[in-house]
Order: C-alpha cells, then structure tokens, then sequence
C-alpha cells in the first residue's frame, strides 16, 4: 500500500479516530489520576530549584535524583509561571502530554496510511485500556512526557518519510536530528531511540552529516558536560543507585510476565503483528525503514528491560516499548479483516478495564521483601489507608501512612533542639506501629560535621522530603539521593531497583549525632569505625564531588572524576575495610576519630 495522499473524508475520519484516542487517555489518565511517592522525589527538587537551591534534592549536595531532566524543569517552569500546587503542576502536565501523544501518535499513524479512505483506532485502545498506562498517566513521573516524546519522534519519522514533495516543504530531517537529541534529556533509555535514528539519518544523507550533528548534539552534550562538572557523573545518579548494568534475565522475564499475563495481552499483541504484517505487505523504501525502526527500537528496549530485571512497579518499565511497538498502528486503514480487528480490540479493553488490575488477597501482609511487582497505585492507597479508589494526590496524604505517624510533630521537636537525627523504630506496644524519635548532637564546635542539618533517613524518599522544610537533611536507605547508598554492594537478592542498602553504623555516622546516644541496635564500634572511614581518600572524594562548594576547579576536578573513580566506585559495608590497625584500635578504646580528618562537609549556604 503506497499513500497517494489524503482525502476530505479520511482527514474527516482521521481527526475522529484522533479525538476519540485523546479523550480516551483523557477519561482514563482522570479516572486513575494520583500521585505516587516517587513522584513526590520530584517535586522535592522542583522546589529546591523555586528556592535557589539548584537541581538537588538536599541543598548544599549535588545529587541528581531524577532520571529526567526535562521533566524536573517542566515542573519547575509551570510552577514558577503558575503559582499552583507543584503535585497538581505534575498532574496536569503528565495528563495533558499523555493525551497530545495520543492524538498525535494517532494522527501521525493515520498520515502514514494516506491512501486510506476511513481510519480506525486500534493501538491506542490497546495501550490506554491497560491500568498500569493510564496509572502513569499521572502519578507525578516523566511518562507523560516520555510518551510525548515518542510520538513527536514518530510523527517526524512519518514526515521524514514521505514522497519528496512534501519532505521538501521543511527540513524534516534536521527537526528530526534535534528531536533525537532531547531524547536522553527526556529519559536515559530513550537515547536508544534516539541514537538509531541519527545513524539511519546519516547513513540516507551523509552529506548531511555535519548539519545532522549541529541539530543532534549541542544540548545533550552541553547537558553532558554539565551533569559532570556539577554532580560528578556520567549518567543520573539513580542509575548508579540501580545497577542498571547488572544481568538479571529471571527476574526481567518474570517481570515482562507480570505485565502480560493479567490481561491476556499476548492475545491482541498476536492480532496487531498479524494485522501489521498484512496492511504493510507491499511497502518499501523509506516507509519501510521508518516500521522497521520503530519496531526495532522498541524489542530492543524491552529486551534491555528484561535484561536488567525489570522494575518493582507493575507494567510501568514496559509501557514506553509498547507504545512504540504500537505506533504504525494508532490509526488502521478501515478493512472487513481490521475492522473486525478493531471491534474485538474494543471488546478486550472492556474487559480488561472492568476488571482491572487482579491483587493478591495478601497485599497488606506482605514484608518489603516478599512485595517483589506491586500495583504501585493500588499499593499506597493501602499503605496511606485510603479507601480503594481514593489514592493519595497530595504530600500530606501521605502523613496517614504507618511509618509517618508522629512525623510532623517529630519534625518540630528535633528543630527545637538542634537535634542530629530522626530514627524511625517500632513501638513497644504494637510492632506494627511506628514513631520517630530525634538524637542529640554531640558537644563541642570541633568538627565539620557539626555543620550537617536534621538529618532523617528512610526508604520511601518522597513523602519524608515532601513533609519536611528545605532546611532538613532528606536521604533514603537504597541510594537514590544518597551517594554512599548507591555505591554499597548489591544485594542480588534483593527487590529490583530496592537491592542496595545502607546499613544503620553509616547513616549515623555521616550525622553530627553523639555516638554515645545510639540505639541499642546500632552498634557503635561499627559507627565510629564509619565515621572514621568517611574521611578515607576514596570516600572523602566521593563525598567532595557532590559537597564541595561549586567553584571553576571544583568543576573541572569532578569533570576528571566522572570520567576516572566516580565512573566505577563500589563501597564496601565494612567500614573498617577502609582503616589502618592503629585507628581501629583507638576506636576500640571508646575514641571517636572521625570527627575529624579530611573535610567531608561544608557550609550548606557557603559564599
């Protein structure tokens, strides 16, 4: 089939099948509307970046915590403008992008079937009928702006493929190249799609080369130099944190089948290669190249997923490959045989909606480690013990969950007396209850760390940064804004992308809390020897790259950094690894030598 052009009707029939895919995404993104903790790590950011603090999640360290750049600035951007909640900036913003990619990618794939008289949609009833799409329709992550970003790709894709003519009007190829390069901006895996198409577009016009790269590569590259100089890496820190290079092919195939099989989608993925296959029979040239690329790109992405073991929320690390998968067929050329295809795709997104996302019967029950692939929006309506349907949309929502029971009056507390740190533990009456607590500082001005603010540390980032001021110290246990935690070993064990852990000796170590205070499940040997062992040459780096004032030589050094030791470093969760017999043995004498040595903390507000 070769598109001759565009007819009244089909542009009529189009626009329809355009409009109805849209407020498809709309109705369903609205209906399962929420926010979920991690997108609350976001917002964390964001308004670190309203304050002046820059594009940190603690101010006075430079830790990157969000795989998305353009998605924290979005926010950040319509916050500013706006002046409205920042939970609801990243609700609309997600929806709307999440709707102008299925128009657009609708749209797109309707142009790319020109020739065709009356257009069906039927991918876009396939993706947006799943629960886990339209949950992260919102949820305050980067999907909406993801799934935007692939239909931009294809709609240029289409552009770039059509007779001469029309690609003619507009240099589509360089628009395309530009698009390509925002795409590791948008998420890091995206550069895969991004990357291959620039090799296609070089490898049809290497004339064009040098015009190809000047669209491509200015901003990702001068984001590239920047994420180095400033943070000290060569990719976002959550990737450090995950493992991301790490082989996992069980548990990324168990994942792939916790996505499939709940809703038989191998069924209608069956009807749609099929219905693929025959509507592009006959095609050839670039409109081929173009099919062949998308679908490339996206069994590509999925087996990276699998390779790296997937994720811990349900469907959300293959949604992006599917809606690409999907692309050429948003919109189909109305036939008896698609037709019938489109009718039975309706009938299964009926069912599927109806019945939703299937629950184990001992979600509440079950520990963090035997959780494994939870319904993540199904999991904090329980956990903030909301009714079903009635998920948490605000920060404060999330105050009603176990472990943030006595939070906000903790918090008040520990400021009143220049506390140290805030420790979570269960209560003596119930285990299953939960209260913060605060440690004092230890005495004296003799030490930097007396410089580190209320520090409190927990696994769930988001609703502990969002219910705190600016000015307490916010850090998880797995790593993902806390560069000791990402560099500790993985536990292959573990749940994915939760399999690090930094144990309780360094999280009070790298405090100004007095060790003589500890709980008595922290053993103080072991977090003297911590402290000692943060003022180590490979650790005090580490620290410095991200805590050091900004300076022309403070960027220039990380800049060397990332590219040497910070690229590769792994900790050991045995601090005295990092010490010599005679200091090992003044801490075994009661000596807490860390407190001082090399600079490991500085001003948070230094000049």
């Amino acid at each position: 089939m070769t598109p001759t052009g565009t007819a009244p009707n089909a542009r009529l029939s189009l626009l329809v099948a355009a409009a109805a895919a849209g407020l498809f995404a709309l109705v369903g993104g609205w209906q399962r509307r929420w926010m979920s903790d991690d997108g609350l790590i976001v917002l964390r950011t964001v308004r670190n970046l309203l304050e002046g603090n820059g594009p940190v999640f603690n101010a006075g360290e430079r830790v990157e915590a969000n795989t998305s750049t353009l998605w924290q600035y979005l926010i950040t951007a319509f916050g500013w403008l706006t002046g409205a909640r920042l939970e609801d900036v990243a609700m609309w913003l997600a929806l709307l992008l999440s709707v102008a990619a299925a128009v657009g990618a609708t749209l797109a794939a309707g142009r790319f079937w020109g020739s065709a008289t009356v257009l069906l949609p039927f991918g876009v009833i396939l993706y947006f009928a799943l629960p886990p799409a339209r949950d992260f329709a919102t949820s305050g992550l980067e999907w909406g702006l993801s799934l935007a970003w692939i239909a931009g790709w294809w709609a240029l894709l289409v552009a770039w493929a059509m007779p001469g003519g029309r690609r003619a009007k507009a240099p589509v190829g360089y628009w395309l190249a530009f698009w390509c390069g925002l795409s590791w901006l948008v998420r890091p895996e995206l550069a895969l799609y991004g990357g291959i198409t620039g090799l296609v577009l070089l490898a049809h016009a290497p004339r064009k080369a040098p015009g190809i790269l000047a669209a491509a590569l200015p901003i990702p590259a001068a984001y590239q130099v920047f994420r180095m100089g400033y943070y000290g890496l060569l990719t976002p820190h959550t990737a450090v944190a995950k493992s991301a290079s790490d082989a996992e092919w069980g548990q990324g195939a168990a994942y792939v089948w916790d996505f499939i099989a709940p809703y038989a989608l191998w069924a209608p993925l069956l009807v749609a290669v099929a219905i693929g296959a025959w509507l592009l029979h006959d095609a050839h040239g670039r409109r081929l190249t173009i099919v062949a690329l998308v679908v490339g790109c996206a069994l590509v992405h999925v087996l990276y997923v699998t390779r790296v073991g997937g994720d811990f929320m349900h469907g959300r690390m293959l949604l992006l490959p599917l809606f690409a998968l999907l692309l050429p067929l948003m919109a189909v050329p109305a036939r008896p045989l698609t037709a019938a295809a489109a009718a039975a795709a309706v009938a299964w997104a009926g069912v599927v909606i109806v019945r939703a996302h299937p629950l184990p019967d001992d979600l509440e029950e079950r520990t963090a480690d035997e959780l494994g692939v939870v319904d993540e929006r199904e999991f904090w309506t329980m956990a903030v013990q909301r009714d079903p349907g009635d998920p948490p949309l605000y920060a404060e929502d999330f105050l009603s969950s176990k472990l943030m029971g006595n939070w906000s009056d903790a918090i008040e507390e520990a400021r009143a007396n220049d506390a140290a740190q805030m420790i979570l533990a269960r209560t003596n009456d119930d285990p299953e209850t939960y209260a913060w607590f605060f440690r004092p500082r230890f005495p004296g001005q003799d030490s930097d760390l007396e410089d580190q603010p209320l520090t409190v540390y927990l696994i769930n980032l988001g609703m502990t940064g969002m219910n705190a001021g600016l000015d307490v110290r916010v850090l998880d246990t797995v790593g993902l804004a806390t560069p000791l935690g990402a560099r500790m070993p993985r536990d292959p064990d573990g749940r994915v992308g939760h399999d690090k852990h930094l144990p309780l000796e360094w999280q009070v170590a790298d405090t100004g809390m007095d060790l003589d205070t500890l709980p008595e499940w922290v053993d103080r040997t072991t977090a003297m020897q911590a402290r000692a062992a943060l003022r180590s040459p490979e650790i005090a780096d580490l620290l410095a790259s991200s805590r050091e004032p900004m300076s022309a030589k403070r960027f220039m050094h990380n800049l060397r950094y990332a590219l040497q030791g910070g690229r590769t470093l792994e900790l050991s969760d045995d601090p005295s690894v990092y010490l010599d017999e005679a200091t090992l043995r003044r801490i075994e004498s009661g000596d807490d030598v860390g407190r001082e040595g090399a600079r490991v903390v500085w001003p948070r507000h230094a000049d």
